[in-house]
């Protein structure tokens, strides 16, 4: 039997947005109580749209297919970012995020399509971010830190353009991602 793999739905960082989120990090991640935290390294940096957990490398062509039919009828749009947050609230931190912007609703469109044409169930509520770091063992208490480094969080923007379908590679130390698949969305390129 194969060995089922570890897949999601994601839209890249642009690079600008990569070196202005890296530089705040670097300084983020000395300060107490944030350095009690397990960081993200910049390249690892993503938006999830989709997370199909463990499926079988058989089924990876149709699920290209299903990504490519959803993304040639979704337009190219442009988000906000600018603040962090954090899973399940600061006080209890488990999860540090940026923030992503989505007024008009169209990265939760996008997640929901695509959950549809995957054959996804029904989750929680899309809430858009990029998760930075994750607590180690306890939850962290950040009320105070998160407010004081949103400050000096990078505003910036996330050009949503192409959508990647992506491996984990877990083990001994952070996650490894696979790009198993770009597909640009309708109207890129």
């Amino acid at each position: 039997m194969t060995e089922a793999w570890r897949c999601f739905v994601a839209v890249p960082l642009g690079d600008g947005l990569r070196a202005s989120l890296a530089t705040a990090v670097a300084a983020w991640r000395q300060q107490p109580p944030a350095d009690r935290l397990r960081w993200a390294e910049p390249e690892a940096w993503h938006l999830t749209l989709a997370f199909l957990g463990p499926i079988e490398p058989g089924t990876i062509p149709s699920v290209i297919a299903a990504i490519e039919g959803v993304a040639v009828q979704s337009p190219v749009t442009t988000v906000a970012t600018a603040w962090l947050g954090a899973f399940h609230r600061p006080g209890s931190a488990r999860v540090l995020w940026y923030g992503v912007a989505d007024p008009a609703g169209r990265l939760a469109a996008l997640a929901a399509d695509l959950a549809g044409a995957i054959g996804l169930p029904a989750g929680e509520p899309f809430r858009p971010h990029v998760t930075l770091a994750r607590a180690r063992h306890a939850s962290v208490d950040l009320r105070g830190w998160i407010e004081a480094a949103s400050s000096s969080a990078p505003a910036g923007t996330l050009v949503v353009d192409r959508i990647d379908l992506m491996r984990s590679h877990l083990g001994r130390g952070p996650a490894r991602y696979e790009t198993l698949a770009a597909v640009d969305l309708g109207g890129a390129g």
